[in-house]
């Protein structure tokens, strides 16, 4: 992205897999597992696009939109309180989660203070090659 002209990134999908992210486990190596296809695009029908996790819950609200959806029943079948048991509990079905197509480029669990040592890191080495390359 650095070398796109890119001045920031979203990462809120990568923080969640990190040491200090208070949610389950069961849900970080499910983060770790994922491929960048494992994402889907709820809530289009209410005109409010969200990416989220391809799990039961997402699927639910996608067949809910499928139809003449209702908007409280699309509110529903996506309520928060529902990813706050996910988070809590790891049950990986019961609602649904915000995820990025980068959750296909995690592949660990670090410490935040280590993962943003590596993005730094990176950054520096894409500038280096860019300047070697006069971009």
């Amino acid at each position: 992205l650095l070398a796109l002209g890119a001045q920031g990134a979203i990462v809120g999908t990568r923080i969640m897999a990190t040491k200090e992210c208070p949610i389950h486990e069961n849900i970080k190596q499910a983060l770790v597992s994922a491929t960048e296809t494992d994402t889907v695009l709820i809530m289009r029908s209410l005109g409010g696009t969200h990416r989220v996790w391809n799990n039961k819950a997402a699927q639910r609200v996608l067949e809910i939109e499928r139809g003449d959806p209702d908007p409280a029943e699309i509110y529903q079948a996506a309520a928060g309180a529902k990813a706050k048991l996910m988070y809590e509990k790891g049950d990986l079905d019961v609602g649904v989660i915000s995820c990025g197509q980068g959750v296909g480029l995690v592949h660990d669990i670090p410490s935040v203070a280590d993962l943003f040592d590596r993005i730094m890191r990176e950054a520096e080495e894409t500038i280096e090659v860019c300047s070697a390359m006069q971009l």
